[in-house]
């Protein structure tokens, strides 16, 4: 009786332990995190992203979460450039923006966001389920209680946007 007992504990902590696991991968830290470092390893054309002009890194709503940490992005710089931030309202707000993120509970169509990325060749990320397979260019997925990422080849290409090798090492599918 006694060793079911301390078998029960031990997998009532292990459960405990790995959910707590979970729940430290998915917070918005990580995720800035994976846009950030995206950002380190796109090339934009010059025409979209001029000499000295800041990286623009908008947010669409839906995350109130990411949008309280969505400043610490302010503090840094990527391929030589300052990075700008900007919580978005509307589709319409995309100007200047070279990154969107779109967070899974987007409240409005994405369908809108897309078309409005691609008039300004934003880079698209998100963590919606399929986003590389809805006309998004990155996809963030959950796996394991860790995140993992599709890339969407084709979309990034129609944008002139030029991902490096290493990302597509890293990424979990590539289309």
């Amino acid at each position: 009786m006694r060793r079911y007992i301390t078998l029960f504990v031990l997998s009532v902590t292990l459960v405990t332990w790995c959910a707590r696991d979970v729940q430290a991968q998915d917070t918005p830290t990580v995720r800035l995190g994976f846009v950030l470092n995206f950002a380190r390893y796109v090339e934009w054309p010059e025409a979209t992203l001029k000499p000295g002009e800041p990286m623009y890194i908008c947010l669409a709503p839906g995350d109130a979460a990411m949008v309280e940490k969505l400043g610490e992005l302010a503090k840094q710089t990527v391929q030589n450039r300052q990075v700008q931030v900007r919580s978005l309202m509307r589709p319409s707000d995309m100007d200047n923006c070279k990154i969107l993120y779109l967070p899974a509970e987007l409240p409005t169509p994405l369908a809108a966001w897309l078309t409005a990325a691609s008039k300004t060749r934003a880079l698209t990320v998100s963590d919606l389920p399929d986003f590389a397979d809805q006309g998004g260019m990155i996809g963030l997925v959950s796996v394991n209680g860790r995140y993992r990422f599709d890339i969407n080849l084709g979309n990034a290409r129609q944008a002139n946007l030029r991902i490096s090798a290493y990302l597509f090492k890293l990424a979990r599918t590539v289309k």
